[in-house]
């Protein structure tokens, strides 16, 4: 039987690394971390902390990325961590599949923008991906879940259950540790982003905090939060 592939589209500073580490501990799944990433930064010349390692390192033509999230022979699952942005300048019939499921891990703006805005002071809706996000969920919504940062955060064990039952996947109760310190799939650009997961064990049960967004961002902020409460309308059941 061919590989089923879990496609995560999750926006900046939203736990996509976490929710990569908690599938990577299981023994049916290989992951892979943003592998259209180099695509994306060719495509709209956008700035990186990682652009230069990334563009050196990485696939950075549609054939070649999308060439890379190709199953294995052997692979039962695959989980493709993306960013919902590195859908821009790819054709949607060559990034989907009969065999995706797709899922969506959004957040309120007023969590994302102060956490973000310390990496990129001057952030765009592309940047943050609310829209590649509701429009993905508007072109297969018999095939796309919902989980904010907010249920996976505060509760993770049932969210990940939740989420394991709705991709008809066997619960695996290894998803919800980890060992501290990098893994091999972490992209070259973890340095700049992933200390904080870097530094854990795991999932703990935590509210995420929301901050104060800049008076500059305000009217992007109006306009994440419009997406993003269009989203949690689809937000899966716990």
């Amino acid at each position: 039987m061919s590989a089923r592939t879990v496609a995560l589209w999750a926006g900046p500073r939203n736990g996509s690394t976490a929710l990569m580490y908690s599938f990577a501990q299981r023994a049916d799944t290989r992951v892979m971390d943003e592998p259209l990433f180099g695509h994306f930064l060719a495509t709209t010349g956008v700035d990186r902390p990682s652009r230069e390692d990334v563009l050196r390192t990485m696939p950075l033509t549609p054939q070649a990325a999308l060439a890379s999230v190709v199953p294995h022979p052997t692979d039962q699952v695959v989980f493709l961590k993306h960013m919902a942005n590195h859908l821009e300048g790819l054709d949607w019939r060559d990034v989907d599949g009969p065999r995706h499921m797709h899922v969506v891990l959004t957040r309120h703006p007023d969590g994302v923008l102060p956490s973000y805005g310390s990496h990129i002071s001057h952030p765009t809706m592309l940047d943050l991906g609310y829209a590649h996000q509701l429009d993905l969920v508007k072109r297969v919504p018999d095939r796309v879940l919902v989980v904010t940062a907010e249920s996976l955060q505060a509760r993770p064990e049932p969210t990940l259950k939740a989420l394991c039952r709705e991709l008809a996947l066997p619960w695996d109760a290894n998803m919800l540790s980890w060992a501290p310190g990098a893994r091999l799939e972490d992209g070259v650009w973890a340095k700049h982003w992933y200390s904080g997961v870097h530094a854990s064990s795991g999932w703990e049960a935590r509210t995420l905090k929301r901050g104060e967004v800049p008076a500059h961002l305000a009217s992007l902020r109006k306009a994440c939060e419009v997406h993003y409460l269009a989203l949690k309308d689809f937000e899966i059941s716990i």
